[in-house]
């Protein structure tokens, strides 16, 4: 399995500032095809320790193991956030 996109990200307003909420459409790639678009909602949380920490929900059904996915889309969440893609995003 692995992670082809993640696209059509939108940010969700929030009054915290410490926590961004995200919606988008994930593509997947799993025993050689693409499985998507899924729709997902993830939020990135700053902790008092400075770090920030990467939940994710599937809002749509899946056909695939979550677990590993979830995985795999919280790292890509986390390159997203360093490049600064996710700033970008309104």
């Amino acid at each position: 399995m692995t992670i082809d996109r993640i696209n059509d990200i939108e940010r969700v307003p929030l009054a915290i500032d410490y926590r961004r909420m995200y919606r988008a459409q994930l593509y997947v790639t799993v025993g050689g095809r693409t499985v998507g678009p899924t729709s997902i909602e993830f939020v990135l949380e700053m902790s008092p320790l400075g770090t920030h920490e990467v939940s994710v929900n599937f809002l749509d059904r899946t056909d695939y193991p979550t677990v590993p996915a979830i995985r795999m889309i919280k790292e890509r969440i986390a390159t997203l956030d360093r490049d600064g893609t996710l700033n970008s995003v309104t």
